[in-house]
C-alpha cells in the first residue's frame, strides 16, 4: 500500500478508512491531541452523555483478562480493609464495551420491567 499513490489520486475515502483504523495508541493520534487548534476545538465542544467505554475493536482477550485481574484486586482491596475493621468504600467496576445489543437487551428488561409493575397499578414513573 502507497499512500502516497491514494493521495496523488484522491483515494480520499480509502485513506480516512484507514486513518480511522490506526489504534488509539498511534503517533498520528498523540500529533492530534497536542495540537492547540484541535484542542480549543475540542474544549468547545459539549460533555458527552454516558460514561465512556472502550470500543468493541480494541476491547480484545488481553483487556478482558486485565479487566478481570483489575476486578479481583479491587475486591481484594476491599475484603482486607473490611477484615482489617475499616469500612470498604464502592468500588465502580472498568467499563466494558457497549453495543447496541447491550442498549436492544436494557430496552426489552425496561419494558418488561414496565409491564409487570403495570399489573400491579405501578407505572414507568414508579421505578
Amino acid at each position: 500500500m502507497d499512500l502516497a499513490e491514494w493521495y496523488a489520486n484522491g483515494r480520499w475515502v480509502a485513506l480516512l478508512d484507514f486513518i480511522d483504523g490506526l489504534p488509539s495508541a498511534c503517533r498520528l493520534n498523540e500529533a492530534i491531541v497536542n495540537d492547540k487548534e484541535y484542542a480549543a476545538h475540542i474544549a468547545s465542544q459539549p460533555k458527552p452523555k454516558g460514561e465512556w467505554a472502550p470500543r468493541v475493536s480494541e476491547f480484545d482477550l488481553n483487556a478482558h483478562l486485565l479487566r478481570e485481574i483489575l476486578h479481583a484486586v479491587k475486591s481484594l482491596r476491599q475484603t482486607s480493609i473490611a477484615v482489617a475493621g475499616g469500612k470498604p468504600s464502592d468500588e465502580a467496576p472498568f467499563p466494558g464495551p457497549r453495543t447496541e445489543i447491550d442498549r436492544a437487551l436494557a430496552d426489552l428488561d425496561r419494558q418488561w420491567t414496565e409491564d409487570f409493575i403495570g399489573q400491579f397499578g405501578f407505572d414507568a414513573t414508579d421505578i
